[in-house]
């Protein structure tokens, strides 16, 4: 069986140390005549994904001339899963006088939110309506950071760069849930924005299979974005298969459908999320009204695709494109990476696909074994 090595496109070269437990995690002044500003940085408890967050920031703000030690300082504390806990966390922030607190998740945010002092809040780890409610109840507090959202709008910017022929973008839909038009009218305001047309192409995910559309789709001119917002069980494999059947170029929105068989994604990571609350921070400690900034929704920091995308996209060409915007491109693989990624489980087997009209589909593939 034919397998599959996910690369992924990540930001910047930048070192990472990979910490465990939250006595590694945790660092305060080094000196009581410390005069560099200290950042608090508190989640109600650290995983390898925080860890990622918090690595990420550090990076950035080392990139923006805050070294530990000098320039800047850092006090990094969980609750260990308690809720009481945190709130002790945030007083002991506010005795040490921190200059801002990062509070990552839900918990942490709220802590820090309860707490009666000013102390400017960068917020991440929650959705975008929690960041739009607490933007319009708390007016009066210096709290900003950043919020999970919708990507799609990178994957059309995506498009743009690794197919600029393409005219029109096919989305997959299955009419089993309910009108077409509403299915995808979201998409097609995003598209027009890129001087895209989005063109519906039907698919079954009961039967696991693709519609005879598909065969009227011109090559040259478009290509399909699998989009799991809209397609949530969507028949990845049965998808490629049909597409690679018709030379069309198959993208997602998530790394588990370039592993099951589309060519490449643009993917939110959290050391990602960490360089943007790096900039955040980096820009309070250098002007403290920029706390008052809106909410940034997450942006997609990696570019995942697969061999089959290897084999039809320009990788130096990818490369020398995303340079501005600080990617570069590595093997993805089970050992050790530049910087910690949380992997997508290995996806459950579809049902047996099957035929339809004509489109004939192959057994489902899954994530590749290591070499």
């Amino acid at each position: 069986m034919w397998r599959k090595t996910a690369v992924m496109v990540m930001c910047g070269a930048l070192s990472l140390v990979f910490a465990t437990g939250t006595t590694a995690l945790a660092q305060s002044s080094t000196a009581s005549d410390q005069t560099a500003p200290l950042v608090g940085v508190t989640s109600i408890t650290f995983s390898a994904e925080i860890q990622a967050v918090v690595d990420g920031m550090r990076d950035r703000l080392a990139e923006r001339g805050f070294r530990p030690g000098e320039t800047v300082d850092y006090v990094v504390r969980d609750a260990g899963a308690d809720g009481g806990e945190i709130t002790n966390v945030v007083r002991d922030f506010a005795s040490r006088n921190v200059h801002v607190i990062v509070a990552i998740t839900t918990p942490s945010i709220q802590a820090a939110l309860a707490s009666k002092n000013r102390i400017p809040i960068v917020a991440a780890g929650l959705p975008a309506m929690q960041a739009r409610e607490i933007s319009n109840a708390y007016r009066r507090r210096a709290v900003t950071g950043i919020s999970d959202g919708d990507t799609r709008e990178d994957q059309f910017a995506l498009i743009d760069i690794l197919a600029p022929e393409i005219q029109s973008i096919a989305i997959p839909v299955d009419p089993d849930r309910g009108p077409i038009a509403a299915q995808i009218q979201n998409l097609t305001a995003i598209a027009r924005g890129h001087d895209l047309s989005v063109i519906p192409l039907p698919v079954s995910i009961r039967q696991n299979a693709v519609g005879s559309e598909i065969n009227s789709l011109n090559p040259g001119k478009t290509a399909i974005l699998l989009d799991r917002m809209v397609l949530p069980d969507a028949p990845v494999e049965a998808l490629s298969a049909a597409a690679s059947a018709q030379n069309l170029l198959l993208f997602g929105t998530d790394e588990d459908s370039v592993i099951r068989g589309a060519l490449a994604a643009m993917v939110i990571e959290p050391h990602g999320i960490g360089q943007q609350l790096g900039d955040m921070v980096a820009d309070i400690l250098e002007k403290p009204s920029s706390a008052r900034r809106p909410f940034e929704r997450a942006r997609t920091s990696h570019l995942v695709f697969n061999e089959d995308g290897r084999a039809v996209l320009d990788v130096a060409a990818i490369e020398t494109a995303l340079a501005g915007r600080r990617r570069s491109v590595i093997a993805w693989a089970e050992d050790a990476s530049p910087r910690p990624r949380l992997k997508p489980a290995i996806p459950e087997a579809p049902p047996p696909l099957g035929v339809v009209r004509g489109i004939k589909i192959p057994i489902p593939r899954s994530k590749p074994t290591r070499p």
